[in-house]
């Protein structure tokens, strides 16, 4: 079968999933198998509940001083509890965007909504968002609705379920490191209480990549990988890529974001995404697969990619899955959607289980 019949073939069956979005089309693969040929679905920002109508509303009356980027429609999905994906929608990746909260109480307060009905300016006194860690929320102030409040309550819920199901594939956690907010963007805001974001600083990462260890029994740590080669592109070269058998129960953590480059480097618990020619470096992001299967396909030899399947809700109310074709054919294996279910509001638009690893 030649490419574009390929391409069409897989078009149209697509386009059957869609159209019967409960068919389960697994991916059934020998254990024999190597870490780069499998491909799983993630969602993205898996902590995130949607906005209230109220503050969307609120914000909406903004969107006309707002770019195409920052438009608030964007902010308007969200998803289940992470034991939820996993069970019920085989999900295997998350992406959890991370604040830095030191001192404690940064978030505790939401200024913003003594402007907007029903809406609470302060969480409950006893919140763990009083107390210092890292913090799991999309957008302080504005997009803060959260199924879990801290870090380490993710990780929590993510390694006990490791534990309970010890045949499952290889899930892949994306860490964000949040380094700016509203009120780094726009100054004005701080009058109205709005906080500066804090900056990761070597200290307070020690103590994140400390905590992936502590929270995730079954983590596959970046610093098994490596084994005893120089560099992780050395072993890929060299011993090949780790086994499916090997892989199953475990889970791996991926770092990316603001300070990044002051994560530790030896002996870490966590890969850190990197550039392709990173001799270290195992996680490439690519968010869009349009155009870039080519680059993706190659890359993929020698990397693990993460790519997007729809993004800011724009595919969703388009029912356009371009992207997702795109996707499938790259061979990039961590595909990421805000839609492994469909939602009513917006439409239709869902990511069929066809192709992935269970």
């Amino acid at each position: 079968m030649n490419g574009s019949m390929a391409g069409c073939f897989l078009s149209k069956l697509i386009l059957f999933l869609v159209l019967f979005p409960q068919t389960d089309l697994a991916q059934t693969l020998e254990d024999s198998i190597p870490m780069n040929q499998i491909r799983v679905l993630a969602s993205h920002n898996s902590y995130k509940v949607k906005p209230s109508k109220n503050t969307y509303s609120f914000v909406n009356r903004f969107s006309k001083f707002l770019s195409e980027d920052n438009q608030p429609y964007q902010l308007n999905y969200g998803h289940l509890p992470i034991r939820e994906q996993f069970e019920n929608f085989n999900i295997r990746g998350l992406e959890l965007d991370v604040y830095n909260d030191p001192k404690g109480g940064l978030y505790y307060k939401h200024p913003l909504n003594l402007f907007i009905k029903k809406q609470k300016v302060k969480q409950s006194s006893d919140s763990l968002l009083r107390k210092p860690g890292f913090k799991l929320l999309h957008i302080p102030d504005i997009d803060y609705e959260t199924h879990y409040q801290t870090l380490e309550m993710a990780l929590e819920e993510i390694g006990q379920w490791s534990l309970q199901n010890p045949s499952h594939a290889p899930i892949f956690v994306n860490i964000e490191l949040k380094g700016s907010s509203l009120a780094d963007e726009a100054p004005i805001l701080r009058i109205f209480g709005c906080k500066k974001a804090i900056p990761f600083d070597k200290k307070a990462l020690h103590q994140m990549d400390s905590l992936f260890g502590s929270m995730i029994p079954t983590l596959f740590k970046a610093s098994d990988f490596r084994m005893d080669y120089l560099s992780n592109q050395e072993r890929i070269s060299k011993a090949g890529w780790p086994q499916l058998y090997a892989l199953r129960g475990k889970v791996f953590v991926i770092v990316q974001g603001n300070g990044l480059s002051l994560y530790p480097s030896e002996k870490t618990n966590a890969f850190k995404y990197s550039d392709p020619t990173d001799e270290n470096g195992v996680f490439v992001l690519v968010d869009n697969p349009l155009g870039n299967e080519k680059q993706i396909f190659e890359l993929s030899m020698n990397h693990m990619i993460r790519t997007r399947t729809d993004a800011g809700t724009i595919e969703a109310r388009k029912n356009d899955y371009h992207r997702l074709l795109s996707a499938m054919k790259s061979g990039a294996q961590i595909l990421s959607t805000d839609y492994y279910q469909q939602d009513p509001e917006i439409g239709k638009f869902c990511i069929p289980f066809f192709g992935f690893i269970k």
